[in-house]
């Protein structure tokens, strides 16, 4: 069988060489594709925390003011648990005023997270 010159075919270097140079290439994008999917995760989280957070403080201002008590609960969203703490501080920061932090926390594969909203209510019917 006759060959041409130059045509001899890879060499094991050149072989291993781009073999190489593709598994750099692919980690690479891996890595940036895990990236995507964490960050992705972290900011359809955070706004159902932030959805949450907002309908548990509306819950409390539905309260009458002296019935405001802290609390806690679980909800479930597209298949992420969240955990909605409801802490009232009365006389705080002065008399006859409640003040109401809202946290919700996660975890999901972005790690352990955490959303807060915060407002002061104050007894009017004084």
């Amino acid at each position: 069988m006759r060959t041409r010159r130059g045509q001899e075919g890879v060499s094991l270097l050149e072989a291993l060489a781009a073999i190489s140079l593709f598994a750099i290439v692919s980690s690479a994008v891996g890595a940036l594709a895990l990236g995507s999917v964490r960050s992705t995760a972290l900011s359809r989280h955070s706004a159902e925390a932030a959805m949450l957070a907002q309908w548990q403080m509306e819950q409390v201002r539905g309260l009458d003011y002296a019935d405001m008590a802290s609390s806690s609960s679980t909800a479930t969203m597209g298949g992420q648990t969240f955990t909605i703490t409801t802490d009232v501080q009365t006389d705080v920061p002065d008399a006859n005023m409640k003040d109401v932090k809202v946290t919700v926390t996660w975890t999901g594969p972005e790690g352990t997270k955490s959303f807060s909203t915060e407002s002061i209510y104050v007894d009017v019917t004084l």
